[in-house]
């Protein structure tokens, strides 16, 4: 909420400062710089918060499970979320799945850049002929 108010207070003082008639071409800056370096370093993200990523894939399975915004997120290709919404994410099963391992499993990094329909599957080895 209070980053919020900043941001505010910053696009009114923005409005303020760019509204005041200056004469001038086409290429001639209207608002200060300062101003827009305070303006990038409130909207930047904190990196002492990580962001929680469980909690967003989670609810982003819940949303748009079966569009496969989930999978998206996590840094799948794109051909997976075309097959997710093909099938309204297998027919709503395999969101819910997904959710399961979202919600229930230690280690989400083997999720990341799985290009793999059912995620929660292991890779196979190769046989050897």
């Amino acid at each position: 909420m209070k980053d919020a108010a900043y941001g505010l207070i910053i696009a009114l003082s923005l409005v303020l400062k760019s509204s005041s008639a200056v004469a001038g071409g086409p290429y001639q800056t209207l608002v200060d710089p300062a101003i827009i370096s305070v303006v990038i370093e409130v909207h930047t993200a904190d990196p002492t918060k990580p962001e929680n990523t469980r909690l967003m894939a989670s609810a982003l399975a819940v949303l748009l499970g079966p569009f496969g915004a989930h999978r998206l997120y996590l840094g799948t290709n794109t051909t997976v979320a075309v097959v997710y919404g093909l099938t309204f994410g297998g027919f709503g099963v395999l969101a819910l799945i997904d959710l399961g391992h979202l919600l229930f499993s230690k280690d989400l990094d083997r999720f990341r850049n799985n290009d793999r329909v059912f995620m929660w599957t292991r890779e196979r080895e190769p046989t050897p002929p």
